[in-house]
């Protein structure tokens, strides 16, 4: 899957473009319909599907107090739609100069980019151009006069409303994992790279992967039962997300640290997708290495116990 960084890089692709466009954060079950709409219409156009979303978030631009943490990075995203059939991802920079160009002035610069524009496939709520003028009938009245087809497919439901970016991250947060998982059509999960810590879970005898989190949306301060998915393959392990309140002090940051079981690779550096099984317990504050030690050894024989029984 090719993977651009703004639509001026878009060059030598004659085939006729298909492109779903959005944020899509969490890449969701109403996000997969639109991916899928896009590639139909490629097939029947004898063309390319894409995908074209933004960085960074424009909720971040034009609201950056009131801006939630996302489901999804960028880099989070295209791991996600690698599989899905897309010819390729085009991520556009957002900035005040682009979300200040009319609506027509929008479609101009992406049709200029994109000769071959084919078709735009978006959500019924999609908004677009200077202070959100732009809306579906707009899209539609441009695309007549411009000579490239619109499709909005109906949006998909859960539990009676319509699956959205904010439901997954307000069931997430408040722990509902099955039913953000639901919603995503997957399991929920974060991605991040492994990086030094202070080896405290080493000395302790039970070395973990401290994984930089990106700012993602968070589910409840604990231990859990997870899948790290490390070069193509998944390995079984306990986590602790949180603020590590026990050994050296609480940290302004959220941590991930990833006890894998039975395996011994070295992972410095690599980026790791963990997927979120099952809340064992919350956050408990220590008086002592050895008393966190005893917890740690009853978080792991709980969590091994989880892997074998379901329960």
């Amino acid at each position: 899957m090719k993977h651009l960084r703004h639509w001026d890089e878009w060059k030598n692709d004659q085939a006729p473009a298909c492109l779903a466009i959005g944020a899509f954060d969490g890449i969701h079950i109403g996000h997969q319909r639109l991916i899928k709409e896009a590639i139909a219409c490629a097939c029947a156009a004898q063309g390319s599907a894409w995908l074209l979303t933004f960085d960074p978030h424009p909720s971040r631009v034009l609201r950056p107090d009131e801006a939630p943490l996302l489901l999804t990075s960028n880099e989070h995203k295209q791991r996600l739609i690698a599989g899905m059939g897309l010819h390729g991802c085009l991520i556009q920079p957002f900035d005040h100069a682009l979300a200040d160009r009319s609506p027509e002035a929008f479609i101009d610069d992406l049709q200029g980019a994109i000769p071959n524009l084919h078709t735009i496939v978006v959500g019924p709520n999609w908004r677009f151009g200077h202070r959100a003028a732009g809306d579906i009938g707009t899209l539609q009245e441009l695309a007549a006069a411009r000579g490239f087809r619109v499709r909005v497919p109906e949006p998909v439901e859960w539990q009676g409303a319509p699956v959205s970016s904010t439901r997954i991250r307000q069931a997430v947060e408040a722990g509902r994992l099955e039913d953000a998982g639901e919603m995503l059509g997957r399991r929920f999960s974060l991605l991040g790279t492994v990086t030094t810590g202070k080896q405290v879970g080493r000395e302790l005898g039970f070395p973990t992967a401290n994984i930089r989190l990106q700012d993602e949306a968070r589910p409840p301060i604990g231990v859990y039962a997870v899948l790290g998915e490390i070069d193509g393959e998944l390995h079984r392990g306990a986590a602790y997300l949180g603020i590590r309140p026990t050994a050296g002090g609480a940290h302004s940051e959220h941590l991930l640290e990833v006890h894998f079981f039975d395996i011994g690779l070295d992972l410095y550096g690599k980026t790791i997708e963990v997927f979120f099984l099952r809340h064992c317990r919350g956050d408990m504050r220590f008086d002592n290495l050895e008393a966190l030690k005893q917890q740690i050894t009853r978080d792991v024989e709980g969590v091994r116990h989880y892997f074998k029984t379901g329960h």
